[in-house]
């Protein structure tokens, strides 16, 4: 790399940028370079500028809205106005937030087919170099797909797929694991390693899960609240200075270092370095025997559970066509009950909330909602007791300003102005979203819009609130805020079924998990009980919780050491 520091991929050099009717800037005076070969992780809490960064970098912004860019970027010293319409997008490639924003083709083959006839790739060539693509995010089996029956996390496999088959020089992307199950992401990271050292690509990733990316980048560069930078080098570096204060400002860290952070503060890791990889955490520790005393202390109490069930599935089938989505399922919902659902990309899991929330009938079964069938309860009726969130969070907003869109179905409910008026301040503060109350939906983060579409549920008081992915695309701080307004929500006696691929979550806060595969159940029990299942974690794609990790492995060397004395 040390060869190439005298030259450079892209040159930021004092770059800010704000939205037309804006006064204050989304990120403002960034400086910073990316090398030939290198891999750079962007980090940043929800809403500091990332992804409006990412499109900068590729002339997406400012030609695609309106708005104003201050400072030069460069492309290997040319500057991007200097620049052809789709010329630099050659050598730039970008993976978005939201995968379904850039597709504009029906099927997976012909999404794949319009980039490369665009960049007049030779006809002959073009079938060959969409199964190379789809080979290497492992969707060729989906190459005659139709894009809209794809899952949240195939149609990400497929945005990178679209611009990995244009072979760019640098690629950028942006939350690319945010839809993936534990495995798939895992395996993504090893996928883009692979590539990045078969044809020296350059990588800006824009994360939050940071696990996976630590030894596939090669330093930081951390975004504050107010848009600018906070930190730009090594991943050492940053987190021994900054790990309290990334913390603070809602950053994630690393598993590791997050277990590093807490035993140190409680005076079990010892190592002179917060550990980056789990050999060093695991040798930066006192004794097995002490660690596994303080983080078996951090359990959590079993929530105390009514007896009521509220919602019943019983023997759940959905066909389209001859494609059976969802075979014989039945579970139950009780009341004041956290349930998960999880399971790998594709398995049937948000068919499965929308046959709950009432928008699909399903093929055969029955859904029982307080003992009467889901089909029988009026529309206005089941929407007053039961909200719905969507994984995609642009496909409920439906208001010109985010107060607008909380404030929406408290005005249907004709609630006085007053009233209306307190309620959506309140809950603009819980989801960190005051300040942003005259803006457009549309023009928030993807984070954002999820807090926003969470929100609009929240002030309609439902006993039963189904969520689709929630905390993706969240930061550290967002997430725990989201997560104890669900808390708030059990404690109060309503009911949450919230479909997750965070296995922290899953470990923290469900008191019962439903595991798919295939569109069938292969588990209903307690998160505990599943990291023992070693055949369905690994069958449905998941991973155990690097805590859980953790302390199987301090109990063996326990065990080890007791048995040497012996």
């Amino acid at each position: 790399m040390a060869s190439l520091r005298n030259q450079s991929l892209i040159k930021c050099e004092h770059l800010t940028f704000r939205h037309e009717d804006e006064q204050k800037p989304v990120f403002k005076s960034i400086d910073f370079t990316l090398y030939p070969g290198e891999a750079i992780l962007l980090l940043g809490p929800s809403g500091c500028g990332k992804s409006t960064l990412a499109f900068c970098l590729n002339k997406l912004y400012p030609e695609a809205v309106d708005g104003e860019l201050e400072g030069t970027v460069s492309y290997k010293g040319k500057m991007l106005e200097e620049f052809r319409p789709g010329e630099i997008n050659k050598h730039i490639g970008i993976v978005f937030q939201d995968p379904e924003s850039q597709f504009c083709m029906t099927t997976v083959e012909d999404e794949l087919a319009f980039g490369l006839e665009n960049m007049k790739t030779p006809p002959e060539e073009i079938g060959c170099k969409i199964d190379e693509a789809l080979k290497l995010v492992h969707l060729l089996p989906f190459k005659h797909a139709l894009i809209h029956t794809l899952s949240g996390g195939q149609k990400q496999k497929l945005a990178l797929a679209c611009v990995l088959s244009l072979k760019p020089e640098i690629l950028i992307l942006d939350e690319p694991t945010a839809n993936l199950d534990p495995a798939s992401s895992h395996e993504l990271t090893r996928i883009i390693k692979r590539i990045k050292d078969e044809r020296a690509l350059s990588l800006l990733i824009i994360e939050h899960k940071l696990d996976d990316w630590i030894d596939l980048t090669d330093r930081c560069l951390v975004l504050n609240r107010e848009g600018e930078i906070l930190f730009n080098g090594s991943h050492a570096d940053c987190f021994n200075t900054y790990a309290e204060e990334l913390q603070a400002e809602g950053i994630w860290l690393p598993n590791t270092v997050k277990a590093g952070l807490l035993t140190k503060k409680a005076g079990i890791f010892t190592g002179k370095e917060l550990p980056l990889n789990h050999e060093e955490m695991i040798a930066g520790l006192i004794s097995p025997d002490s660690a596994l005393q303080f983080l078996d202390n951090k359990k959590n109490t079993p929530t105390c559970l009514e007896k009521q069930t509220i919602l019943s599935a019983k023997d759940l089938s959905f066909n389209i066509g001859p494609k059976e989505l969802l075979k014989s399922i039945s579970f139950t919902v009780k009341k004041g009950e956290f349930v998960a659902i999880s399971g790998s990309n594709g398995s049937g899991k948000t068919t499965l909330s929308r046959l709950l929330a009432g928008l699909f009938s399903p093929s055969s079964g029955e859904i029982l909602y307080h003992d009467r069938p889901l089909s029988s309860w009026k529309e206005h009726e089941l929407r007053n007791k039961l909200g719905y969130v969507f994984q995609n969070p642009e496909h409920q907003l439906i208001a010109d300003t985010v107060t607008d869109e909380i404030a929406f179905s408290l005005k249907i409910q004709h609630m006085p102005d007053n009233e209306i008026q307190k309620i959506v301040q309140t809950t603009l503060k819980q989801v960190n979203l005051l300040h942003h109350g005259d803006m457009h939906p549309f023009s928030l983060s993807q984070g954002q819009k999820r807090r926003l579409s969470v929100a609009s549920m929240l002030v309609n008081e439902q006993e039963l609130l189904l969520l689709d992915e929630p905390t993706f695309g969240q930061d550290a701080k967002t997430a725990r805020e989201l997560m104890a307004l669900m808390e708030e929500k059990i404690q109060s006696g309503s009911s949450v079924v919230m479909i997750t691929h965070d296995m922290e979550i899953l470990h923290s806060y469900a008191d019962k998990v439903i595991v798919l595969s295939d569109g069938e159940k292969i588990y209903e029990g307690t998160p505990a009980e599943l990291w023992k299942e070693q055949e369905i974690m690994k069958l449905a794609s998941l991973k155990v919780p690097y805590i859980e990790k953790l302390k199987d492995e301090l109990r063996a060397m326990s065990r080890r050491e007791k048995l040497a004395f012996t």
